[in-house]
């Protein structure tokens, strides 16, 4: 068995994981669900927020009397994942391919449900198109089953520079082919977009509220001085680190935050789109990541790999900010949901579900993030 030791010395080059607990809503939005309308419009009373002009006269549900309003209780650590089917699949033309991937994901859908565990299973254009094409949509049934869908976007790696409408068409062309399977308004988070464009605004203007699946590549928008350091090159990020974990501080990279545009990684109040990163890597490639800080594919899923998924958890809520939303995001490619790994996975669903008993984490989808992130942070 490889040796755990060597990860808790590297782990915060890494990346870290999260959540587990009773899942949050699926489908409620914070801003979408009134009990009576606040005067003069705005939020709603009644979502248990109080701000102006709300008050303990004509919202006394949300505002008690200064003196008996009682200190938010802790934000979550939400545990997160992501499974990307990828722009090189081929399932729009290989039938064979596509049910070979709709069996993967409902068999790990059906480890998930076992453990109230929560996936998310993010579209390009080539998977969305099978939906379709092969008349079996299996990420409504994704959804319907109460996990997560979004887009992936594997476009601005290798895109030249354009103006931001013009990018922002790219995204849209891959949000809209997810759209036409679940719905614009449960479709509403792009996984990557990282490239010399600004992906921020782009992401916006396509209509998307949050990013997920931030990487070394996003550096790529940035003047070096917002960068890691002088030696996060445009060459060094391509050749080198464009899928390390980012923000690369484990600290700066847990937290959900708004930004203006895609100049740096640092919280603006006018921010138009949620930067939701937390990740920390695949779930088989922990330890290899651990003991040379880059990505790894291709590894033995282990247990080593779950007890360094533990150690992670632990460390992060050890040096958190309770007062912050936290998130962990595991990658999980499809090729993981196989009979073979059962066993490893029961133990990752078995070992985080206890780690959700006692509070540590909580399981929530991308989307569920974002609107826990917004309800304690209203707009």
């Amino acid at each position: 068995m490889r040796r755990v030791t060597a990860l808790l010395a590297l782990v915060s080059l890494a990346s870290a994981c999260v959540p587990a607990s009773s899942p949050p809503p699926t489908t409620a939005r914070p801003t979408a669900m009134p009990t009576t309308a606040r005067p003069g419009g705005g939020s709603p009373c009644g979502d248990g927020i109080c701000r102006s002009p709300e008050d303990g006269a004509n919202c006394p549900q949300d505002c008690a009397a200064a003196s008996d309003q009682a200190p938010l209780a802790d934000a979550p650590l939400f545990m997160t994942t992501m499974t990307h089917m990828e722009q090189g699949f081929d399932d729009d033309t290989n039938q064979a391919v596509f049910l070979l991937h709709v069996d993967q994901l409902r068999y790990g859908m059906d480890l998930f449900d076992a453990y109230g565990a929560r996936m998310t299973v993010e579209s390009e254009q080539p998977f969305a198109r099978a939906n379709a094409l092969w008349g079996l949509n299996i990420m409504a049934e994704i959804f319907d089953r109460g996990h997560g869908v979004g887009t992936h976007c594997d476009i601005g790696f290798r895109e030249p520079r354009m103006p931001v409408e013009e990018f922002a068409s790219l995204l849209r062309e891959n949000k809209e082919l997810v759209d036409a399977l679940v719905g614009a308004e449960d479709n509403r988070g792009c996984s990557g977009a990282g490239g010399v464009n600004d992906w921020a605004l782009a992401a916006h203007q396509a209509g998307f509220e949050y990013l997920d699946g931030i990487v070394g590549m996003h550096y790529l928008a940035m003047p070096l001085s917002s960068r890691p350091d002088p030696t996060w090159t445009d060459d060094y990020i391509i050749q080198e680190a464009f899928h390390v974990e980012a923000p690369v501080d484990l600290e700066d990279r847990i937290y959900p935050f708004l930004v203006r545009d895609a100049l740096d990684f640092e919280p603006d109040a006018d921010g138009v789109i949620l930067v939701s990163s937390g990740g920390i890597g695949r779930l088989d490639c922990l330890v290899e990541h651990a003991q040379t800080g880059m990505q790894a594919t291709g590894c033995p899923l282990a247990e080593d790999d779950v007890d360094a998924l533990v150690a992670t958890i632990l460390e992060i809520d050890e040096m958190r900010d309770r007062s912050r939303v936290a998130k962990i995001t595991l990658y999980l490619p499809v090729g993981i949901f196989v009979p073979e790994n059962e066993d490893i996975l029961r133990l990752f669903l078995a070992r985080t579900q206890d780690l959700a008993e006692q509070g540590v984490i909580e399981w929530a989808t991308q989307a569920q993030v974002a609107d826990a992130y917004f309800a304690r942070n209203p707009r």
